[in-house]
């Protein structure tokens, strides 16, 4: 019934809804969907990387392999491989490769129950005349909303593929079930000197609503290829015959800047009106020599007439883009359908039925169904405090669109939070205790107690840990105070948050900083750093402030903040321009904040500036004001290094951080020691500030990279400081990581697929590809500093992650 009368909302609010969307095609699509209740949005090809990639020019093709017979290949795991005359490309056969959709016992290496990998042995060959390799693909799996089948190329040479990551060389191909699907991966800089091993595999990831017994994908028509024109998959300089934009398009009052590389111009570019064709500005290209190169920009700031445009240089031109004041109202529809679809224990039509009713924990000797929420990512996990975050990002974009009375997304987005706030109750248990966090990788079989929900990472994590309950406290106050619809929620959500918040502060005070580290394991709060700590407990006691009066939670805030303004470095650096302003993780200031994977480092700014907000009459104001300022300074200083892109830098490094053990490998996933020497190689090749401190453009990291979470987490850290010191330059420093994500990256790619143009295939494993997916983020080389984004899909960088959609809501709300 409640379904029914947000639909009838929706309806009734239609002629709204026709005046604020920008994009018709987006309009139509959200009305068939039933404003994303009867299905996601469909799927656009038509501007996806994929589409262009084939276009590209073939100057050589060879034939790999014609599956006409089995010499050279070879099976392990479960399934099995043979010839078929049922379907072919080219000559009489196809390479067939099965595995069942589920399976008795997990094997020892794959992922999910196992895997079916057919490899070819390529003795050493050399492949560097290569750049891209074709095929043909036909998936015949039963009742499969989510096909894709791995590739693997294995290198022996100089360069070792895989790497010592397990990440290089290994490329998801999603495709389209009961259908040839004609796929490609362009390999510029995958060393292939001496290639060993070509794999294609099936992972076995259990038996969803709708699916049959089994997995069948018939290969055939692998081409060794060189085209013109390969990707550019590394470095600062676009390819050929570029123009660098937002592809989405440009707020009226944004920096709208370019930067091009076309080979033959005039020296200046021109706006085009897409509709008319016409005209409508004129600009030179500027020639700008930066800190990490030379590169031509265009910049049509003062052009502020809404519309869709094109950029035109030369020969080149762009695909159309908008320029309209509610730019990003688009996007939050679509990452809002990658988040419907990602809902847990719900049926998702077109995606998944309603999963995972199985998975359970036990408190007090008592169990108890965990399915509910959000899944985390690809892998179906789920992390209590993701959803939670991710229903209070929600929260805030609702806010947005209720002020600029955008009353349909405003009704969709509550919704939509709802769904994450009846989570956050659900997993609620006595005397503090919660459900916090399982793992999967599985569609599992609806029977409580067989291996598939009751072993190894599919156990439940249930503990009391003071960290996120101080987290929840916060999340559950802002939530009472926008429920306005339900009001024995909105007061359910008052009492649990006065209840967590002293729940949590008992433990604390009782333990301190220790209770991290025990009882939790497993989870990205964990990387929580003491300075972080203290200001997530500052910000929790101030929503609690504003939703009670209780001047209680305003003295917890200030008191609480006192240590996080202690970590601040006020001192300036001996760098040429006095770097300071940055936070370390204790007082000890042996190690600076930074961020690798999940990321909070908007929470500095939040609790500050929220703290001027609900107490300006406070003694220490001028105190709190002063480190925003020092702080906004700190990014506006540091925005140099990537100039003429705009994502935000790491930060600043000291050379002996890694000394600090306990501090560096909890922010660090995937391994637990041994990085010192790959650690001072990621510093040399960053910039040397002084002698004892480094500026990196990307995280040190090893196993675990993509840093979409974290730039948009600093880009919402600008947008608060911005906003309280009314500096335009900082809301503009903003808005350049939203910019970044949607195509005005070296790259040219938009990081949403379907939002903007050129959006690739991304990690998507158990969902599929999705409207509105948005991945863990762009990854540095090895231990280079400068971005890297080959087409190859794996994860951790391409796995599509909510906790990046939580921080792009987050940030756009903004706006």
């Amino acid at each position: 019934m409640k379904k029914i009368l947000i639909l009838l909302a929706l309806v009734l609010c239609a002629t709204n809804f026709l005046w604020a969307q920008i994009d018709e095609k987006l309009k139509k699509d959200i009305r068939n969907t039933g404003y994303l209740h009867n299905s996601p949005l469909p799927l656009d090809y038509s501007k996806s990387f994929e589409v262009f990639g084939l276009t590209k020019k073939v100057v050589k093709s060879d034939l790999f392999s014609d599956m006409e017979d089995l010499n050279g290949w070879s099976h392990e795991g479960i399934g099995g491989l043979k010839l078929t005359k049922e379907r072919s490309i080219s000559g009489k056969n196809s390479l067939r490769l099965t595995a069942p959709t589920t399976y008795p016992q997990f094997l020892d290496w794959g992922l999910g129950f196992g895997t079916s990998m057919a490899s070819f042995d390529v003795n050493g060959a050399n492949w560097e005349k290569y750049n891209r390799i074709r095929l043909f693909i036909y998936p015949n799996c039963e009742g499969d909303r989510s096909i894709y089948l791995n590739l693997y190329i294995e290198n022996d040479g100089k360069i070792k593929v895989p790497d010592k990551y397990g990440r290089e060389g290994i490329h998801e191909m999603n495709l389209i079930n009961g259908q040839w699907n004609e796929v490609f991966v362009e390999m510029p800089e995958l060393p292939r000197d001496k290639v060993t091993k070509l794999k294609f595999a099936i992972e076995v990831f259990g038996k969803e609503r709708t699916m049959g017994d089994s997995l069948i994908f018939d290969i055939d028509a692998v081409s060794l290829e060189t085209v013109e024109n390969p990707e550019v998959v590394s470095g600062w300089t676009p390819a050929k015959n570029r123009i660098i934009h937002s592809t989405t398009g440009y707020r009226v009052q944004s920096d709208k800047s370019a930067i091009v590389r076309v080979e033959k111009h005039n020296g200046n570019f021109e706006l085009i009106d897409h509709a008319t064709n016409d005209v409508v500005y004129n600009g030179k290209i500027n020639r700008k020599k930066t800190l990490i190169g030379d590169f031509e920009t265009i910049n049509f700031s003062d052009f502020k007439k809404e519309g869709q445009y094109t950029i035109r240089v030369g020969e080149v031109t762009t695909k159309p883009f908008y320029i309209n004041q509610n730019i990003w109202d688009d996007s939050a529809w679509r990452v809002l359908n990658f988040i419907f679809c990602e809902r847990c224990g719900y049926p998702v039509p077109g995606k998944h039925g309603a999963c995972h009713a199985d998975l359970n924990g036990t408190f007090n000797e008592k169990v108890f169904p965990v399915n509910g929420g959000w899944h985390d990512a690809a892998d179906m996990s789920q992390q209590t405090l993701q959803t939670g975050e991710l229903a209070y990002s929600l929260l805030e974009m609702a806010s947005n669109a209720k002020e600029k009375n955008n009353q349909e997304l405003y009704l969709r987005l509550m919704e939509e939070a709802k769904w994450g706030l009846d989570y956050i109750l659900k997993t609620r248990l006595d005397d503090g205790y919660r459900a916090q966090t399982w793992g999967t990788n599985l569609w599992t079989d609806g029977f409580i107690g067989t291996k598939d929900d009751s072993t190894k990472r599919r156990k439940v994590r249930v503990h009391d840990r003071a960290f996120e309950n101080f987290l929840f406290s916060g999340i559950e106050a802002y939530a009472s105070t926008m429920i306005a619809d339900d009001e024995m929620l909105k007061f359910n959500l008052q009492k649990v948050a006065i209840e967590d918040y002293a729940f949590a502060k008992e433990r604390f005070d009782r333990l301190g900083f220790d209770e991290l580290s025990g009882g939790g394991g497993g989870d990205h709060a964990a990387m929580a750093s003491n300075s972080q700590y203290m200001a997530n407990i500052s910000y929790s006691a101030s929503l609690l402030f504003k939703l009670t009066g209780d001047q209680y939670y305003a003295k917890e805030a200030a008191k609480a903040i006192k240590y996080t303004l202690d970590c601040q470095r006020t001192q300036p650096l001996k760098d040429k321009d006095r770097l300071r302003g940055f936070f370390y993780r204790d007082l000890n200031k042996k190690s600076i904040v930074h961020y690798t994977h999940q990321s909070r480092d908007f929470i500095y700014m939040q609790a500050l500036t929220t703290l001027c907000e609900t107490q300006p009459d406070n003694p220490d104001y001028q105190k709190w004001k002063a480190s925003i300022e020092m702080y906004g300074d700190y990014l506006k200083t540091i925005m140099k290094y990537v100039d003429p892109y705009g994502m935000m830098p790491s930060g600043v490094y000291h050379v002996d951080e890694v000394k600090d053990s306990l501090n560096f490998y909890r922010v660090q996933v995937g391994i637990s020691e041994g990085a010192g020497k790959d650690y001072k190689k990621q510093l040399e090749n960053g910039v040397k500030l002084d002698s004892e401190h480094y500026l990196r453009v990307f995280p040190v990291w090893f196993s675990f990279r993509g840093n979409a979470a974290v730039h948009l987490s600093t880009g919402k850290a600008a947008a608060l400081s911005g906003k309280f010191l009314n500096d335009k330059k900082l809301l503009d420093i903003a808005e350049q990581q939203l910019f970044w994500i949607v195509g005005k990256n070296p790259f040219g790619q938009s990081l949403i697929w379907g939002e903007g143009s050129n959006y690739a295939q991304q990690y998507t494993a158990l969902l599929g590809e999705t409207v509105g997916e948005i991945p863990v983020g762009m990854q540095s080389k090895f231990n280079g500093d400068e971005p890297y984004w080959p087409q190859f899909n794996t994860a951790t960088y391409k796995e599509i992650w909510n906790s990046s959609a939580t921080k792009w809501l987050s940030l756009i709300s903004e706006f």
